[in-house]
C-alpha cells in the first residue's frame, strides 16, 4: 500500500535574504539597493563619454561585493527565523520612504574593503585606455545585469529586468560590452538573446578584450612582477563561458612570470563557494577554505582571480585558514605592469 505524502505549503517560503535581494533588483536596480553615485563613484573624474562603441559595464559588481561580505557575516552570526532578524527586514516599508535599506545599514558599517573593490573598476578602465581602448561606460544610470535572478530561477523578473537593461544599453550606441563580471557575460551572452528582441551585441569578457590586443600584437606583455603564479579558474568563466587557455597563454608569455597549476583547474577548478554564500554561508565559508588549501598546494606566490565573488570568497577563506597565500584580481595584476 503507497503511503501518501502530506506537504504543508507554508514550509516552502523563500529564505528573506534572497526575497530582500530579489526585491531590491527590481526597485532599486541593484541586489543591494546601491544608489548611483556609490555604483559609479570610482569613475567620477576620468570624464568618460555615456556614448561610444565600446561599452565598458560593470555592472556593479565589484562595488557590491564588500557589502554582500558584510550581509553574510551577519546572517552567519544571526538566526533568519529569529524576531531579531524579521523585525529588521520588516524596516523595509519606513525605510523604503527615505531610500535607505536596513541590509545596507548593516552591510555598510563592515566593509572594510570596498575601497580596493570599487579600484577595480577604475584600473580596468586606465588598462583599457592605455590599451588603447575607447570606452564609455553608463555611469549612475548602470543597472545591475539580473544574473541573480537568473541563477535564482526569477524568470519573469528577470523578463522585465532585461528588457529595461536592453533599453539602456541601446542608449549608448555600443556594439561590443566588456564585461568586468563573467556572471554578467554569461547572462548577457547566453541568456539575454532568448528574452530581448535583436539584443545583438558583442559581449565579451575583460579577459576577452585584452586578449584579443595581445594577438593583435600590439601590446608588449609586461607584468611588473616575478614569481609563480597560479590561476583559480572562475566555474562562470572555464565551464559556461569555456575560456580557459587565454590568461594562461597571456601569462606564460611575461617575462619574470612562472606559471603552476593547481590539482584542480580549468574546467575541472573547485568553486570557491561565492555563489551560495547568501543562501549557506557557513557552507559557503568551507567551501572557500577547502579551495584555498588546493591552491596554497600549488606553492604560487600569487593566486589570480577573474570574478569579483572568487576574489572575496577566497580572500575571506584565506583570512579565516590563516593562510598565507596571496590573491590578486587579474585586473589588478595587470595593472602593475601596464599602468603603473
Amino acid at each position: 500500500m503507497a503511503m501518501e505524502l502530506k506537504v504543508d505549503r507554508q514550509d516552502f517560503r523563500l529564505p528573506q535574504t534572497l526575497e530582500v535581494i530579489r526585491g531590491n533588483i527590481v526597485k532599486y536596480g541593484n541586489p543591494l539597493g546601491l544608489k548611483g553615485g556609490e555604483i559609479a563613484g570610482w569613475a567620477r573624474d576620468l570624464n568618460l563619454p555615456r556614448q561610444g562603441d565600446v561599452l565598458l559595464y560593470t555592472g556593479g559588481e565589484y562595488q557590491l561585493v564588500p557589502y554582500i561580505d558584510g550581509l553574510v557575516d551577519m546572517l552567519i552570526k544571526m538566526d533568519q527565523g529569529s524576531v531579531t532578524f524579521s523585525l529588521m527586514m520588516g524596516m523595509r516599508n519606513l525605510v523604503n520612504k527615505v531610500g535607505i535599506n536596513p541590509e545596507k545599514i548593516v552591510a555598510g558599517v563592515r566593509s572594510k574593503e570596498r575601497e580596493r573593490y570599487r579600484d577595480v573598476n577604475r584600473k580596468a578602465a586606465l588598462i583599457l585606455q592605455k590599451l588603447g581602448v575607447k570606452i564609455c561606460y553608463l555611469g549612475e544610470e548602470e543597472l545591475y545585469s539580473g544574473a541573480l535572478l537568473y541563477e535564482f530561477g526569477f524568470v519573469e523578473d528577470l523578463r522585465r529586468h532585461a528588457r529595461k537593461m536592453a533599453d539602456l544599453l541601446k542608449s549608448t550606441g555600443a556594439r561590443t560590452i566588456i564585461c568586468l563580471s563573467p556572471h554578467a557575460a554569461e547572462v548577457f551572452k547566453l541568456v539575454y538573446p532568448h528574452l530581448v528582441v535583436d539584443f545583438n551585441y558583442r559581449v565579451i569578457t575583460f579577459l576577452e578584450a585584452v586578449y584579443d590586443i595581445y594577438k593583435n600584437g600590439s601590446w608588449r606583455l609586461t607584468s611588473g612582477f616575478t614569481g609563480k603564479v597560479a590561476i583559480h579558474d572562475s566555474c562562470r568563466l572555464a565551464r559556461e563561458l569555456g575560456m580557459t587557455e587565454e590568461p594562461r597563454e597571456i601569462l606564460a608569455a611575461m617575462e619574470g612570470v612562472t606559471l603552476v597549476e593547481p590539482e584542480f583547474n580549468r574546467r575541472w577548478t573547485t568553486c570557491c563557494g561565492g555563489p551560495g554564500k547568501v543562501l549557506f554561508p557557513e557552507l559557503s565559508g568551507k567551501m572557500a577554505v577547502r579551495r584555498v588549501q588546493e591552491l596554497e598546494a600549488a606553492k604560487a606566490d600569487v593566486v589570480l582571480t577573474f570574478c569579483p565573488y572568487c576574489l572575496a570568497a577566497l580572500d575571506k577563506g584565506r583570512r579565516e585558514s590563516q593562510s598565507s597565500v596571496q590573491f590578486e584580481d587579474f585586473i589588478e595584476f595587470l595593472y602593475r605592469g601596464i599602468v603603473q
